[in-house]
């Protein structure tokens, strides 16, 4: 490797017709650290730059690529070891960090994406924080199409916004499809992650509450009514619940209705009266409850930008609230 890190990136002024597009690039870079050098660089954004002593929370969806050297990538639950062939797939709001070796250093290539895709894709299963490190082996391909986003994004006239956000949509499928999960190591389940597929796939009563959840819980939905649907009575349900999510079904049922909340609070221009109906709260004063005691504020100050906001939604299942 070089005797001294570079490094190559941009943020994508994403635009209205993006948005809509359901997946969005944010932006991309490439970094080369030499061994021995600081790490993490105070070259981004604060959004995106980090303290090692403090780690980082994304508002978005982040694909990270090691090409080349090792390191190491820990959350709140466990510490792994990463090396060349591996991805990591950040998700919104999930305390992470990670760093190369100093013996070796590394070569990394990442790309930052939002939108209705990517949430669809971890509701369903296909992202998720039990999987957040992937085995791609040799990627070529991936290095090369990063590489052309990368020069898009570096230099914005050359192709539109639109048009980097679908480059960028195709290849993170392909990684998807093409990946499978590393092999087991420390959980990489963090507080905020609540059931993965596995425990969903074996326990059907588990995966039952959680379509139910996911499906109707911006309506009138109670534990009770859940269980009922699912002919199963409620201490057999929240005993199998616990066991899977390590909290009760309604907090799983609150929690969506706040990632949803959360959601249009920012990326619609709804009333607030209205998104709390819309997302399933009995009135904007229960929305607003939840808001103070989860999040530390009010709905209008989340819309506004206040101090602990962030976009994105929950990961499947919800946070306990």
């Amino acid at each position: 490797m070089a005797a001294k890190g570079e490094s190559r990136f941009g943020y994508v002024p994403v635009t209205d017709l993006a948005m809509r597009s359901g997946f969005y690039l944010t932006g991309a870079g490439w970094e080369l650290i030499a061994p021995h050098e600081p790490y993490p660089q105070p070259t981004h954004p604060d959004m995106y730059s980090f303290n090692w002593l403090i780690g980082r929370t994304l508002p978005e969806y982040q694909l990270n690529y090691i090409h080349k050297g090792r390191g190491t990538f820990e959350t709140r639950e466990g510490i792994r070891p990463i090396r060349a062939g591996d991805a990591l797939l950040l998700l919104p709001e999930v305390w992470h960090r990670y760093r190369p070796h100093p013996h070796t250093g590394w070569e990394n290539y990442w790309i930052s994406f939002n939108g209705h895709i990517p949430h669809i894709w971890e509701a369903a299963g296909i992202i998720n924080a039990r999987t957040a490190v992937r085995r791609i082996g040799s990627a070529d391909a991936f290095v090369r199409d990063c590489t052309r986003i990368i020069d898009a994004v570096v230099c914005p006239q050359v192709a539109t916004s639109l048009k980097i956000s679908l480059a960028g949509l195709v290849m993170v499928a392909g990684v998807l499809g093409d990946t499978t999960a590393a092999p087991p190591g420390p959980s990489l389940t963090t507080a905020s992650a609540v059931v993965g597929p596995t425990a969903q796939r074996e326990d059907p009563w588990v995966r039952g509450a959680l379509h139910q959840i996911w499906s109707h819980s911006h309506r009138d939905l109670s534990v009770y009514r859940i269980a009922d649907r699912l002919g199963v009575n409620r201490r057999t349900l929240e005993r199998h619940f616990l066991a899977a999510c390590g909290h009760t079904v309604l907090e799983a049922i609150t929690a969506c209705r706040l990632a949803r909340a959360r959601w249009m609070l920012r990326n619609t221009h709804l009333p607030i009266k209205r998104i709390a109906y819309a997302a399933g709260f009995s009135s904007p004063t229960h929305l607003a409850m939840v808001f103070q005691r989860k999040l530390k504020m009010t709905p209008g100050a989340y819309r506004a930008g206040g101090p602990g906001a962030a976009s994105g939604t929950a990961p499947v299942g919800g946070e306990a609230v």
